[in-house]
C-alpha cells in the first residue's frame, strides 16, 4: 500500500461552451462552432458547467449525438 499524499483531480471544461446564444456561447447542441459552420468541437469543453462526476460517457453521447447530425447535414447536401 502507497501513502499517496492528496492531489487535485480535476476535468478541465467550459473553455467552448455550449449555447443557443453566440453571445454567451461557443458552439450549439450539436458542437458546431456559432462562427465557423464547418468547425465541430467534441470534448468536455462545451460543457456550460463542471459536473461531479467523470464526464467520459457523457462526452461520448454528445459525440454521437455530433457524429448524428453531421451525417444527416451531409446526407442532405449530396441529395441536393
Amino acid at each position: 500500500v502507497w501513502d499517496t499524499p492528496p492531489y487535485p483531480a480535476t476535468h478541465n471544461m467550459g473553455t467552448c461552451r455550449m449555447g443557443s446564444d453566440p453571445s454567451t456561447s461557443v458552439v450549439n447542441e450539436f458542437g458546431q462552432a456559432h462562427e465557423v459552420p464547418n468547425l465541430f468541437i467534441a470534448d468536455g469543453s462545451v460543457f456550460p458547467t463542471s459536473g461531479s462526476e467523470n464526464p467520459t460517457l457523457t462526452i461520448s453521447a454528445l459525440a454521437i449525438r455530433q457524429a448524428e447530425y453531421i451525417t444527416s447535414v451531409m446526407a442532405e447536401e449530396m441529395a441536393g
